[in-house]
């Protein structure tokens, strides 16, 4: 993607925001829609889409 890997550790330690342009590489990368990638994790045992469990 083109990120260092401080980057992504500053990232994932919530230390940096990212940008609009890195949460587009991430998608298009992932196959994931933008807006899930904004809008934070889903427990795994809830639906993506909705957020219910089972």
């Amino acid at each position: 993607m083109g990120v260092s890997r401080s980057t992504l550790r500053n990232i994932v330690k919530g230390h940096d925001g990212g940008s609009l342009a890195m949460a587009m590489r991430a998608s298009k990368a992932s196959g994931m829609p933008v807006e899930q990638i904004l809008g934070g994790l889903v427990a795994a045992d809830r639906c993506a889409h909705c957020g219910r469990s089972g």
